[in-house]
């Protein structure tokens, strides 16, 4: 439970997954190979992303229609990356796309700092106010996360949240609600797989769930009290850390 907790805690304050804590946390305390721990964890992260979206829902942090045409595009986005995984070396895209992850935390960290409001309107948020203009854009920013997802082996939250927030225009507490939402169709599939394939200890995932759950549901409640600016700055140094953690990791 305390696992769970910690993962749901995090997951729920920054609108991520909590696998890239539950995986590590289940190898090394619980001995689980990674592919028990791996579908373990799906079953984990679906219960903890179904609280947190009941929380930012609550607060009225879900755009809905922007939640199922990214989850649409991530679904095509994971079969792409994961054939592209299967027949190219990823060491060196690994590399550009930590770079690439560090920069944008540090832009997601600094604009954290110095802009009291991250919901400003600009370009992209005022052409997006047209329902037939988000659907492309929408589809091409799950279409990336789903590739990048698949391919690299890291969660689509790590992904999603600043390309809604960065190239959409939405604002951060929107951004991590629709995340959330997003990544539940990816789990719901991916638990039934690894149930099938024997490969999620139910009795686990039960008590783990069960922290993160309670875990979510706190860290969710933070988010939806903290200032935008305040949560942006917090999650372009999660970015700034798990990139580097990334560039450390041999592959």
């Amino acid at each position: 439970m305390a696992i769970g907790a910690f993962a749901g805690l995090f997951g729920g304050l920054l609108g991520i997954g909590g696998g890239s804590l539950v995986v590590p946390a289940l190898v090394f305390f619980l001995a689980f190979n990674q592919h028990k721990a791996h579908g373990t964890s799906l079953a984990v992260v679906l219960g903890m992303s179904a609280a947190s979206v009941m929380t930012y829902s609550h607060y009225g942090h879900i755009d809905w229609l922007l939640a199922v045409e990214i989850a649409i595009g991530g679904i095509l986005g994971a079969i792409i990356g994961g054939h592209a995984a299967a027949r190219m070396r990823s060491k060196t895209l690994r590399r550009v796309f930590c770079v690439f992850l560090m920069l944008v935390g540090l832009r997601m960290a600094i604009g954290g700092l110095i802009e009291s409001n991250v919901s400003r309107a600009t370009y992209v948020s005022h052409y997006l106010q047209n329902a037939r203009a988000q659907l492309p854009l929408a589809l091409g920013t799950g279409v990336l996360t789903g590739f990048f997802s698949s391919l690299l082996g890291i969660g689509g939250g790590t992904i999603m949240v600043p390309a809604a927030a960065l190239i959409i225009g939405v604002d951060q507490h929107t951004a991590q609600g629709v995340s959330l939402a997003a990544m539940m169709p990816t789990a719901l599939a991916g638990t039934i797989m690894h149930y099938r394939l024997g490969n999620v200890e139910v009795r686990v995932a039960k008590w783990v769930a069960l922290g993160a759950v309670a875990g979510a549901l706190i860290g969710a409640c933070i988010a939806g009290c903290l200032r935008s600016n305040v949560l942006q700055l917090l999650f372009g140094s999660f970015l700034v850390i798990m990139s580097s953690l990334m560039a450390l990791k041999k592959s």
